[in-house]
């Protein structure tokens, strides 16, 4: 079969689903000319895109161009986590943070459970809505004193279920993980400050400098959000979940930032042995679990995703090989990086093929899923990792 570089077909898929003045960076890692050797390559909407104020943005900017990266957070959180506290097996998020008083329900909590989304917490992405409302009240998520209050509380302590039996995919427990990896001494710590201080030295070591927690000042510098295909009205709020859900969801970034984030995860960026064996971990299938009922029973529903630590397995309609993903989505903006499985492999090669969208409005997963599918030649499904 001769070779066909896919770019125009990427650019195709782009243009395809933006509209207005909507937003979109994205980078591509493949082999673009045949040659045998992948290489980064970028694409941006053929047409204008706004900032933040609705002005212009010079598409050379793009690359650079500041957008919220939603859940991806999550797969930056295992790794700090790791970085801190050295293993995810055996510890739990009370051995973790011993200084702070929690239930039992909660500071039993395996840590190795968090991390591959079967804490026992409910579902709160809305993915399907909870019956029985809000697990923890926004009120409880603005500082850390206040979460511990309420966990403290006992209230809807018996929504619970036990740790490991079944997947859920809970904010909030991705959160307590974030809380937990910096060892708080006391409930007045400021967790926020101290998680972004642990995200700004992984990205120094790899060249990531706009990369932060949310904060106002970056907003200038942001691509406009789009609430479905409105813009949003310039001095709108940009915050993208509450303060205590920063874990799950808090990260800014732009696509030469996650581009970096992607060859790492790709093992592109040559990693050490050490970094080796901390990707390997994190991206090993684990076994599938069935999904939480919303009963206090905690009924399995139905068979959930396969997951790594952080990462999702989307299915592929053919004989591809596995894929990585994980997609982000908070208000006004989505993400979606996915990359061919690498640490499973015989010769441990680095992966050839990745892609990172971020995206105004919620056009990342199905712009990701359709690139992904052109570089494989097999369609890549969407399946359960939701924001």
């Amino acid at each position: 079969m001769a070779f066909s570089d896919p770019s125009s077909a990427i650019q195709s898929i782009i243009d395809g689903a933006v509209s207005d003045y909507m937003g979109m960076a994205v980078y591509v890692f493949t082999d673009f000319d045949g040659s045998g050797a992948p290489s980064a390559k970028f694409f941006s909407p053929s047409t204008a895109v706004w900032d933040s104020n609705h002005q212009v943005v010079d598409p050379a900017q793009l690359p650079n161009t500041l957008f919220e990266i939603g859940s991806i957070s999550k797969v930056f959180t295992s790794r700090i986590f790791y970085a801190l506290q050295g293993t995810y097996d055996g510890n739990t998020i009370g051995s973790c943070m011993p200084s702070i008083s929690l239930p039992t329900a909660i500071s039993g909590i395996p840590v190795a459970d968090i991390v591959t989304y079967a804490s026992g917490f409910p579902q709160d992405n809305g993915e399907p809505p909870d019956p029985r409302g809000q697990f923890c009240p926004p009120g409880n998520l603005q500082n850390f004193t206040e979460l511990v209050a309420w966990f403290n509380s006992g209230q809807h302590s018996a929504w619970i279920c036990p740790p490991g039996q079944c997947y859920t995919y809970s904010n909030l427990a991705w959160s307590l993980l974030a809380i937990a990896g910096v060892n708080p001494q006391n409930t007045y710590v400021d967790v926020y400050d101290e998680y972004n201080v642990q995200l700004a030295e992984l990205c120094a070591d790899l060249g990531m400098g706009s990369t932060a927690l949310f904060t106002t000042s970056q907003v200038p510098g942001m691509a406009c959000g789009y609430d479905g295909t409105q813009p949003f009205q310039v001095g709108q709020s940009y915050l993208p979940c509450p303060p205590m859900e920063f874990g799950s969801g808090s990260i800014v970034s732009c696509a030469s930032d996650m581009l970096q984030w992607l060859l790492y995860n790709m093992g592109q960026l040559q990693p050490s042995p050490t970094e080796f064996a901390i990707l390997q971990t994190q991206q090993q299938a684990g076994p599938a679990r069935g999904k939480c009922g919303t009963t206090d029973t905690c009924q399995v529903q139905s068979q959930g995703p396969t997951v790594g630590i952080g990462w999702f397995f989307p299915k592929i309609a053919g004989a591809a090989g596995r894929v990585l993903s994980k997609d982000g989505g908070v208000p006004g903006f989505s993400s979606w990086m996915g990359f061919e499985s690498w640490v499973q492999n015989g010769a441990n090669a680095p992966s050839s093929n990745g892609v990172v969208v971020l995206s105004a409005g919620s056009l990342a997963a199905p712009v990701g899923q359709k690139i992904m599918s052109v570089l494989l030649s097999a369609e890549v499904e969407g399946g359960l990792s939701s924001s």
